[in-house]
Formats: C-alpha cells, sequence, structure tokens
C-alpha cells in the first residue's frame, strides 16, 4: 500500500505544480500587456519590463496556490481515474480514506512550499520588482498615492517619497506635545543617522503662544522609532510582505495606537493559504468519485475553476467585510477554508 500511497502522492503533486505553472504563464501574459503600456517612459525597456513581470509572478505563483492546486489535482486524478487505476486500487483493498490520506500528504509538501514561497522567496522577489520599476523610472521607491503618513513618537509624517529605506525626500513634519501642534517642519531629505532622521536643509514654523517663528537652513534630528526596516514594510502592499514584516509593522502600528486590521487580515491570509491549499486537495477526492468519474479532462478544469472561483469570491468577500464591520481578522481569513472543507468532508462521508 505503501508503494500505491507514493504513486497517488507523486502524481498529485506533479499534476498540482502543472496546474500551477499554465495559470502563472497565463499570468505572465496578461500583466506583460499592461506592463508594455510604460515602456519608453523614461528608462524603463523591454528586458526591464519582462524582469519585474516575471519577478511579481513570485507572488502570483503564491496567491494561485489554492485553485492551481485544485485544477491540477482533479486533472491527474481525474486521468488515474479515466485509467481504471482508482478502481483497481479499490479492488486490491484500498479504501477511499487511504487514498485521501496519500493525496493529503501530498498537500502537506505543496502547502510547505507554499508557505517557504510566501515567506522567503516572493516579499524579495517584489521587493527587487519594485526597485527595478523604481531606477528604470528615474526615482525612488514610492509610496501609493504619491506619500504616506507616519507617525514617531511626538511626529507626525507626511513623506512625498522612500528614496531608500534611510533616506526621505519631501518630509513634512508636525510635532505634537499635549494634543497640541508645537512646530511645523519641512525638509527635502531625511536621512537616518545615529538612530534618529536627520533633516536637513529644514524649514522650522515654531508655534508659541500669540507668535509664529519662522527660520530656515535649519539642520536638526528627530524621532527615532520610526526604523529604516518599518518603511520597507510601508511602501508596500500588505499582502506581499512576509510574516516577520507582518508582525514587526503591526507592532509598530499598535505601539503608536494606529489601525492595524488590514495587516492583521494579511497576516491570517498568509497563515490560511497553505491549509487553503490541503484542503482544496482533499476537495479533489470526492469530485473524482462522484458524478465526474467518466468527465473528460476539460470539464475536470470547468469545475476546478468554479470551485476555485467560489474560494476566491468568499475569502476576498469575507475580508473586506471584515475590514468593513470590524470582524475579527482569524474569522475573516480562515472562514473560507474551513467552510470548503467542511464540505470536503460531507461529500467523503457520501463516497463509497
Amino acid at each position: 500500500m505503501r508503494r500505491l500511497d507514493r504513486y497517488i502522492a507523486k502524481t498529485v503533486f506533479g499534476g498540482a505544480l502543472a496546474g500551477l505553472f499554465v495559470i502563472v504563464s497565463l499570468s505572465f501574459v496578461f500583466e506583460f500587456i499592461d506592463e508594455a503600456d510604460d515602456i519608453g517612459r523614461g528608462g524603463y525597456d523591454l528586458a526591464s519590463a519582462m524582469l519585474v513581470v516575471a519577478l511579481s509572478m513570485v507572488q502570483r505563483a503564491y496567491e494561485a496556490f489554492p485553485m492551481a492546486t485544485l485544477i491540477g489535482a482533479l486533472v491527474s486524478l481525474g486521468a488515474l481515474a479515466a485509467r481504471s487505476e482508482l478502481t483497481v486500487m479499490r479492488a486490491v483493498g484500498m479504501s477511499v480514506g487511504q487514498i485521501a490520506r496519500a493525496v493529503v500528504a501530498a498537500g502537506v509538501l505543496l502547502a510547505l512550499l507554499a508557505a517557504a514561497l510566501g515567506e522567503w522567496v516572493a516579499p524579495p522577489a517584489n521587493q527587487l520588482a519594485q526597485a527595478v520599476r523604481a531606477e528604470a523610472a528615474g526615482g525612488g521607491v514610492g509610496a501609493v498615492g504619491g506619500g504616506f503618513w507616519a507617525r514617531d513618537g511626538d511626529y507626525r509624517l507626511r513623506v512625498e517619497q522612500v528614496v531608500r529605506p534611510d533616506l526621505l525626500a519631501g518630509v513634512r513634519a508636525y510635532e505634537l506635545r499635549d494634543n497640541r501642534l508645537q512646530r511645523i517642519i519641512d525638509a527635502p531629505r531625511a536621512r537616518f543617522e545615529q538612530g534618529r532622521w536627520r533633516l536637513s536643509d529644514a524649514s522650522v514654523t515654531a508655534l508659541g503662544g500669540e507668535s509664529v517663528v519662522v527660520s530656515s537652513g535649519q539642520s536638526l534630528a528627530i524621532g527615532g522609532e520610526l526604523q529604516p526596516a518599518t518603511l520597507e514594510v510601508v511602501v508596500q502592499a500588505p499582502e506581499t510582505l512576509s510574516g516577520r514584516e507582518l508582525r514587526r509593522y503591526i507592532g509598530y502600528l499598535e505601539g503608536n495606537d494606529l489601525d492595524s486590521g488590514r495587516y492583521r487580515l494579511a497576516l491570517w491570509v498568509k497563515l490560511a493559504t497553505p491549509l487553503a491549499t490541503i484542503v482544496m486537495l482533499l476537495l479533489t477526492v470526492p469530485l473524482v468519485f462522484g458524478s465526474q468519474r467518466g468527465a473528460g479532462v476539460g470539464q475536470q478544469i470547468f469545475l476546478g475553476v468554479l470551485i476555485g472561483l467560489a474560494f476566491f469570491l468568499l475569502n476576498r468577500f469575507l475580508g473586506n467585510a471584515g475590514l468593513v464591520y470590524g470582524l475579527p481578522p482569524s474569522f475573516s481569513a480562515l472562514a473560507p477554508t474551513l467552510v470548503f472543507f467542511v464540505i470536503a468532508l460531507a461529500l467523503l462521508r457520501r463516497v463509497r
């Protein structure tokens, strides 16, 4: 039986990777078409566009893991059923539960692969893609919407651009003490030196009682709680960050009494993705043994796409609803996986 277990697991594993390759290849084509509109702007040429899209495919592969494994496993198990191999396995005493166990074993390996991809490969690939695009366009790494806000102790910072994690451009700092605005500081540059942000050639507007004092050309150091490592997180979408970066930034936000809901949701989604991969594979077993036994490859793929889209839409709906209505991030992220797990178990019990 162990040889049959390995055979099933190997077949499912290979089918899942093949499904992942197809989905990523299609994503590459569509994203390259979108990226082609920016070719020719500044130093952004064809080679840079292809590199940026190729690097972004690592994140697409991670996000597509549950759907890709579902489609690939449906096709591979469907092929076994079409060749009557599953029937022969049942005839020699292998139960549906044992077949499901072999499929789940492949799912665990795929889940580990997905976790490694999302934690150690996709985040640096996204950062490199962002850096390549920014360098080719002749600028630094910009945040969404042309800038961002951050809190650093008594200072509220408005930053136009992150040139490097330790170098900011277009900085305006509002100094508040006892909920009263004390100073407004404008500087073209801010560099992180010796644990503080050094603002050079700064213009300072000091608000003292009924008087306002304006001075320019100053060099002064402020803050220090906002670290360069945190800025690497600020300019990226939460979904593209590693779990370690998410935990660090959540700590920064909550330490400064800021909303961390979006980042907590991203962290729980990162934890749920490997589990969803296993559940999607478990779901293929009753589908193949049920009414799909005689279905062709096209029908298997169509069924996989429908189920994958249903999972994706439910996941997206609960995620957005959780942010709007204040649902626990753990519930929003894990509920779709739990729903499909219950469905898989119910269908498995009906298979004889």
